[in-house]
């Protein structure tokens, strides 16, 4: 009986694991897709290369990165709007801002501050934090901020260590999301702003959607043990 117990809480569990595995498109340069598909095929999601922001492109994709090269366009728009997700960087924050109802502007000076991104209580909630803590930098990935103007409808799940305004802005655009990131997380990423990357993902796509091999497994295992054990019980 015990044993029976034991092998169903085995295939329970790996049941309520997964990866937040996610197709991630980026378009443009800073970043490119070379420089972005290490630290996330890392975290175990899939970086597609867009050379041409149209539908056909954008099928298949979870989520698309807007290089500092490129701005939205229409497709794009409908992408989001039809249950995409959108990162934008530093300058494409106006695009993304846009779609919320707000604004966000350049400020090539003042902004420069190699600072702190600190995470506010709904970005806590919302598991931004998670393995970064409550706050972190990455050198010159973290060193312009985007002047964040009107929020419309849009919530601040992070601020600049040194003043406290926005550095990370999200909501809801159609059936899909946009990850306003206001500064220059493209400027030589490293482990950390992947990291805030795929727990940005995670927050939208949730766990569990993809089962990894060893949680496949696991399941195969507590299932196969369940069954020996009502064998041997017969």
């Amino acid at each position: 009986m015990k044993l029976h117990a034991l092998a169903l809480s085995l295939a329970l569990s790996a049941m309520s694991m997964g990866a937040q595995a996610a197709v991630v498109g980026v378009y443009g340069g800073y970043p490119s897709s070379v420089s972005v598909s290490g630290g996330l095929t890392g975290l175990g999601h899939s970086v597609v290369d867009v050379a041409t922001a149209d539908a056909a492109s954008l099928a298949g994709l979870d989520a698309l990165i807007i290089g500092r090269s490129q701005s939205g366009n229409a497709a794009i728009t409908s992408f989001i709007n039809g249950g995409g997700m959108l990162f934008t960087e530093w300058s494409t924050a106006s695009y993304g801002m846009s779609l919320l109802g707000g604004s966000a502007s350049d400020n090539y000076g003042s902004s420069m501050t190699n600072d702190s991104v600190v995470f506010t209580a709904a970005g806590i909630a919302a598991g931004l934090g998670n393995v970064l803590g409550t706050s972190y930098a990455d050198g010159g990935a973290s060193e312009f901020f985007q002047d964040f103007g009107t929020l419309g409808s849009g919530t601040v799940f992070a601020t600049r260590g040194s003043s406290g305004a926005a550095a990370i802005v999200g909501g809801a655009y159609g059936s899909g999301y946009v990850w306003v990131n206001g500064f220059d997380w493209a400027d030589g990423p490293g482990p950390n702003t992947f990291r805030l990357i795929d727990n940005q993902i995670d927050a939208q796509i949730g766990t569990g959607t993809v089962p990894e091999p060893a949680t496949l497994l696991l399941m195969g295992a507590g299932l196969l043990g369940a069954g020996f054990v009502r064998r041997r019980s017969a």
